[in-house]
């Protein structure tokens, strides 16, 4: 109580910001899965699209005596995001792939899949996450009924296609998952741009467990004649969905940026989808030191978004992570995995404060462990991530969340400013 401690505050440190190519990812078990296209003036253009294989459920499956095809429905559970602009209508379109996927290989984003031109199913639509669809549901030796289901995108496929490679395989097709895939050798989802409307969107699905095939047929068991349905279940963690998503920022001002690494712009650049990440440095932290023998009480970089469209919103969400001497990815200490010094995800900060709009981090320790010399300072990094990231995944590019952002850099003069706020006491 005798002992008064003075909090001194410094705003003026210098921090130094460039755009950066996000490095390519490997899609094949992503929490959900993108799909569709977005035309952004500001951001560029991006398309994603899935490659899909199915499972049997169960293997060795009959359709007993002679099945006829009623109907077949692909049905894709949205995931947790969509971004774009929700007024534009999308073409799905589901084709055949022309190989089977193998679940031994590592599939990037970078890899568009080889698919069959024809169309064996499309539907043109709105890409709605958060409303219910009433389906109806066959029951067998009952009558049907109809039912509220979770949102849900319902592609109605080709009879002649379902018939002849489903309906009619044979029994070592229908004997287990590799045979069914190596047979019909699965599905590609695209949006086909020239009969959509609007600049478009990216929405996620969810194809971990309730994604599936619904066949749909009749048979004949003893005199009488029942509609049955078997399930054919998309399930990553089983075998093999990927996704190809990709960017293009002609026109834009990003395109300038990458080309001119060493120039600082006003503003940077982040985008989800493995697009943009931007590159900080705090060249001059180290002269804290000067100070004397000080702790750093609070120290909070402040991000202020300064650009981009009404149509596509800023992102929902941010993070910060640091390279080691290796250029390899690494936790900063006020976020990370542990459970002792990291913070939760709200007082770490990161989400996107729309009244003010601007991000804010509590990178406290970080800074304090660069200025005791704890940490050598290489390159500091801000990213998208989903709002429901998993801090298990590691600091890794993001595949799970489409929106970006353009914020404001750290160049000495421009309005909106990054800035990285510094609460210290001295130790005498």
């Amino acid at each position: 109580p005798a002992t008064d401690i003075n909090g001194n505050f410094v705003d003026t440190i210098t921090v130094t910001s460039s755009t950066v190519a996000e490095d390519s990812i490997v899609t094949n078990t992503l929490e959900q899965y993108p799909l569709g296209y977005v035309i952004d003036p500001v951001l560029g253009n991006t398309t994603a699209n899935i490659s899909m294989s199915l499972t049997l459920d169960p293997p060795g499956l009959n359709f007993g005596t002679n099945p006829v095809l009623d109907s077949a429905v692909l049905v894709l559970h949205y995931g947790k995001e969509f971004h774009g602009d929700s007024t534009s209508l999308f073409k799905v379109e589901v084709h055949q792939l022309n190989s089977a996927l193998s679940q031994s290989v590592a599939y990037y984003n970078t890899q568009k899949q080889s698919y069959n031109s024809t169309v064996i199913g499309s539907k043109l639509s709105r890409f709605s996450i958060k409303d219910s669809v009433r389906v109806t549901e066959i029951l067998t030796g009952y009558p049907d009924v109809q039912k509220s289901k979770s949102p849900q995108l319902r592609i109605t496929l080709d009879p002649n296609f379902i018939t002849n490679n489903i309906v009619k395989a044979s029994t070592t097709t229908l004997s287990s998952n590799e045979e069914l895939n190596k047979a019909i050798k699965g599905l590609y989802l695209t949006v086909n741009k020239a009969q959509s409307t609007g600049p478009g969107g990216i929405v996620f699905f969810n194809l971990s467990d309730s994604s599936r095939l619904e066949v749909y047929y009749k048979s004949q068991s003893g005199t009488n004649i029942d509609t049955t349905m078997h399930k054919f279940p998309i399930q990553n963690t089983s075998v093999p969905v990927i996704a190809d998503f990709k960017h293009d920022y002609s026109g834009t001002e990003i395109l300038t940026q990458l080309n001119n690494p060493g120039t600082q712009f006003n503003t940077t650049y982040v985008k989800g989808l493995a697009g943009l990440r931007t590159k900080l440095r705090f060249p001059h932290l180290e002269k804290l030191k000067n100070l004397g023998n000080i702790t750093i009480n609070k120290a909070e970089l402040v991000v202020n978004v300064v650009g981009g469209t009404d149509t596509f919103k800023p992102a929902q969400r941010l993070f910060v992570y640091r390279t080691d001497i290796a250029e390899q990815r690494q936790f900063i200490p006020d976020f990370s995995t542990d459970q002792i010094f990291s913070m939760t995800d709200a007082n770490f900060g990161g989400f996107y404060d729309s009244v003010n709009k601007r991000y804010k981090f509590n990178i406290t320790t970080y800074v304090q462990d660069i200025v005791k010399g704890k940490l050598r300072q290489y390159d500091t990094y801000i990213a998208p991530i989903s709002p429901n990231y998993n801090r298990q995944s590691g600091p890794v590019a993001s595949g799970t969340t489409a929106g970006g952002a353009v914020i404001g850099s750290g160049k000495t003069g421009v309005n909106y400013k990054m800035k990285l706020n510094i609460i210290y006491s001295k130790i005498n």
